[in-house]
């Protein structure tokens, strides 16, 4: 059956991976290439489809035999550094308040997660409970794992390790490649993942320094899980500024045929070249208002080999010559 919705995460974690394979002596671009995701993201904020960064976990570890590569991802970047999401939790007092803003918040970074914080008596878990088809993913549940290690560590310290762990994964000798479950007692083949923490440390204050030029003033978006063609909509904006992005391009990484695309796009009254130019035209507007690059790069950047193709383009959008609407700009300013 065909799945009705792309599942999204914020091109922000894009940046976190590429960090990861660049450490590791990898080429980024080869990989990002094989899996069909852009190699360079220019808004954190921005969305991607989640499956092919799930892929690219896979192919990497195994390509390059690097057992616990999801993992090493997620210490070389922990999660409150990742720009999209340090800044929505810096304002936590202690790590309870931490871990429920981080559950709460979770789903405008990632439409394909679902963490809660359960109280279990003695003891809390904090479980990531997903059940979608990425459920089980013995890479990507190496990072979360050692991801949400990380949160509780920013009250209680690196040196704290929890005393129990769920794991979906089968029995695994990868699991022992995780530095911080090597002191912890785990239980695999699990109906979800979690870590125990004890209750007393969730009063512990949160030690979170979030530099000023990361803090966020934008409207977070609740949830990430958004219509087929609003999800589409988004892929093509994010894919649309490093290349002249093609349809078969956005239906592979959409997970679905290229007729498949275009008869769901008809259903909504939309058609793919007008959602790509529309989407040059917001990249191309922001970059003409916002940065001093010539006309020529913003052309080239927006996949045109010829400046004077996009500024006929840009005349047709606007109504203006790209140089005349940066003049316009620059005297209301």
């Amino acid at each position: 059956m065909e799945n009705s919705n792309i599942h999204l995460v914020k091109a922000a974690f894009h940046t976190q991976f590429k960090s990861a394979m660049e450490s590791c002596g990898v080429s980024a671009d080869y990989y990002f290439k094989r899996v069909n995701l852009p190699t360079e993201v220019s808004d954190p904020e921005s969305l991607l489809p989640v499956k092919p960064l799930y892929q690219l976990a896979n192919i990497v570890a195994i390509d390059e035999h690097i057992p616990d590569f999801g993992s090493r991802v997620a210490q070389l970047t922990p999660w409150h550094k990742v720009l999209s999401l340090g800044p929505l939790i810096q304002a936590s007092a202690d790590l309870e308040h931490l871990l429920e803003k981080f559950c709460e918040i979770a789903t405008s970074q990632s439409s394909s997660v679902l963490f809660t914080l359960k109280d279990e008596g003695s003891s809390f878990s904090f479980c990531y409970t997903n059940s979608l088809f990425f459920k089980g993913d013995i890479q990507m549940e190496l990072y979360r794992i050692t991801s949400m290690v990380q949160l509780v560590q920013l009250a209680t310290g690196i040196q704290w390790r929890p005393e129990t762990v769920r794991l979906e994964m089968p029995r695994i000798e990868i699991a022992d490649a995780c530095p911080l479950l090597t002191k912890s007692d785990i239980a695999f083949s699990q109906p979800d993942s979690a870590i125990t923490i004890q209750r007393n440390l969730l009063e512990l204050p949160v030690h979170l320094d979030i530099p000023a030029s990361l803090t966020t003033d934008k409207n977070i978006q609740a949830d990430l899980y958004i219509k087929f063609d609003d999800a589409i909509d988004q892929i093509i904006k994010t894919y649309s500024i490093t290349k002249n992005t093609s349809i078969e391009e956005i239906a592979r990484v959409a997970d679905t045929s290229v007729r498949t695309l275009q008869r769901r796009l008809k259903d909504k009254g939309l058609k793919f070249n007008d959602l790509l130019n529309r989407a040059k035209f917001i990249h191309a507007k922001q970059q003409l208002r916002d940065t001093q690059l010539s006309i020529k790069a913003i052309s080239e950047s927006l996949g045109y080999s010829d400046p004077a193709h996009f500024s006929r383009a840009f005349q047709r959008w606007s109504g203006f010559s790209p140089s005349n609407f940066r003049k316009g700009l620059s005297r209301i300013s």
